[in-house]
């Protein structure tokens, strides 16, 4: 199976902030030169890989995984070259004071968020603070800072990948890049297994902020979708009662939704029994908050389910997935991949 660690390190490492994806170049054509015929940039952002059809009669199926992530704007310099920022997407405010974050400016530049000590702090300092009042010290001159930092500039977490206990890995921009990691996992598998369908993998953009995926899914218009974004993992101060109950470590999670394909997803679920592997499923009746929501209704319609990898800290710079359950969901979704194909093809 692919590097799994290599691919997530090579897909995290850049800028991909929602609007700003371009900053993955040299991953992006990395991953197509490895395993695909073709990559193409959508109008509207979006990253297409095509392995193209080896034998005639399969479907044409689709794999689909945002690859922008969270992150901030700059809106204003300050004196002594701090930065005034907006958010880009969910951020969790809580963890922001005194994280490091990458600048991608005129020049790559390196940023701490100002944090107040605590016996200087008033006594309002534990209320959660509001991202637009919140600054980076850059160590530049305002006159600097002007030059190599237009307003506009998109900032992220800065970048790391941490080995923990147990194959899991912390790290930043797992939402959801480390579904695409999947993603190439399965069509790996699938290439070496010697299986002739066209493949398609899209790196949809700016999920964390609209429906970009639409205009691509409109163009590709397959046969089927599999979309795979990671999902809010258990953790102890998690109510004990929630209904989500998906652990890290557990394998993926497969959402049951009346805004998906239910017949498409029940045929995943029995086949993931009846084989063996590693799931749980979760019920999100109307809305699974991902790509999968717009993606059943493009065209005349693409029969679409969702599959996700377990993650924990979401939209932070340590988030933790298990390197087990990315192997899980590729060998899952290689395998039913595999079904699909043979009735086309038995």
């Amino acid at each position: 199976m692919a590097d799994l660690f290599d691919l997530a390190s090579r897909l995290t490492c850049g800028c991909s902030v929602s609007g700003f994806e371009h900053g993955q170049e040299e991953a992006l054509e990395y991953i197509r030169d490895k395993y695909f015929d073709e990559m193409r940039r959508e109008p509207a952002g979006s990253y297409v890989f095509v392995r193209h059809a080896k034998k005639p009669g399969y479907p044409r199926i689709m794999f689909d995984a945002h690859m922008d992530e969270v992150g901030m704007m700059v809106t204003q310099i300050l004196d002594d070259g701090f930065l005034r920022i907006t958010s880009i997407g969910g951020l969790d405010t809580r963890i922001l004071p005194a994280a490091d974050v990458t600048i991608y400016g005129k020049e790559t530049l390196y940023g701490v968020i100002v944090s107040t000590p605590p016996h200087l702090q008033s006594g309002d300092a534990m209320s959660l603070p509001k991202v637009d009042d919140l600054m980076i010290d850059t160590g530049l001159s305002k006159e600097k800072a002007e030059e190599l930092i237009p307003v506009g500039t998109p900032v992220s977490y800065r970048f790391k990948l941490t080995r923990l206990q147990n194959n899991c890995i912390c790290g930043k921009g797992f939402d959801d890049k480390i579904c695409a990691v999947a993603g190439i996992a399965a069509i790996e598998q699938l290439i070496n297994d010697g299986y002739g369908g066209e493949l398609i993998l899209l790196l949809s953009t700016k999920e964390e902020i609209s429906r970009a995926v639409v205009a691509a899914v409109y163009e590709l218009q397959p046969d089927y979708a599999i979309v795979s974004d990671v999902c809010c993992a258990w953790v102890p101060e998690c109510d004990k009662d929630a209904k989500r109950k998906t652990t890290v470590g557990d394998g993926p999670e497969i959402s049951l939704s009346a805004i998906t394909d239910v017949r498409f997803t029940k045929r995943f679920i029995e086949f993931a029994k009846k084989n063996g592997y590693r799931h749980t499923v979760c019920v999100e009746a109307t809305s699974t908050g991902t790509n999968a929501n717009d993606i059943p209704l493009v065209g005349l319609g693409v029969p679409t389910l969702l599959v996700s990898v377990p993650l924990k800290n979401m939209h932070t710079y340590s988030e933790v997935v298990s390197l087990d359950d990315v192997a899980d969901t590729a060998a899952l979704v290689a395998g039913f991949i595999k079904e699909l194909g043979g009735e086309h093809n038995g």
